[in-house]
């Protein structure tokens, strides 16, 4: 394709001034090629020193929401903006991992009940699931991490469970 280019740079003037041949004419005389010019693509909104603070933040507290890390580092960009800082970074929101908060007490509890049932007639004891309804914000909380961290205890949610237990006799 260059060897029918580089016949063509002699008709320049002949070309109309708004044609598409003549702009391909100009990019092949500027650049030696008529592919698009290598670059970064879009411009950044932030600047580096932003983008540092953007995905420093996450890595120190990962429980940062966007809207969050925009009003802590003072970033006035949109939150889409945010989100790609940190997925090229290699943070992604994920639910994170609920741990249950088991205070000494609990273990007590729970190995006293364990050693108090050992001679239960477990072929009598019936296991249900108990679904708990509440109007509180209970649901899944995002945590910025990177890939295999899932486990990662700085990752982690806690959450208090009300340890309830029925026992019912059944004949």
């Amino acid at each position: 394709m260059s060897s029918l280019l580089l016949r063509w740079e002699g008709c320049l003037p002949a070309l109309p001034e708004n044609s598409t041949a003549r702009e391909w004419l100009r990019k092949y005389q500027r650049d030696r090629q008529v592919g698009r010019r290598k670059g970064t693509g879009l411009w950044h909104v932030s600047s580096p020193t932003q983008s540092v603070a953007l995905v420093a933040k996450p890595e120190r507290n990962p429980f940062f929401s966007a809207r969050d890390l925009e009003a802590a580092t003072g970033f006035n960009g949109q939150k889409e903006t945010i989100i790609s800082r940190l997925w090229a970074a290699g943070l992604r929101a994920q639910h994170a991992t609920v741990k249950e908060l088991l205070t000494d007490e609990h273990k007590l509890h729970r190995l006293a009940f364990a050693e108090s049932n050992v001679d239960r007639k477990w072929d009598r004891v019936l296991f249900t699931d108990e679904s708990t309804f509440t109007s509180a914000n209970d649901g899944p909380v995002l945590v910025y991490r990177r890939q295999g961290q899932h486990y990662n205890p700085q990752h982690m949610s806690t959450c208090k469970r009300s340890g309830r237990v029925l026992e019912l006799d059944l004949p």
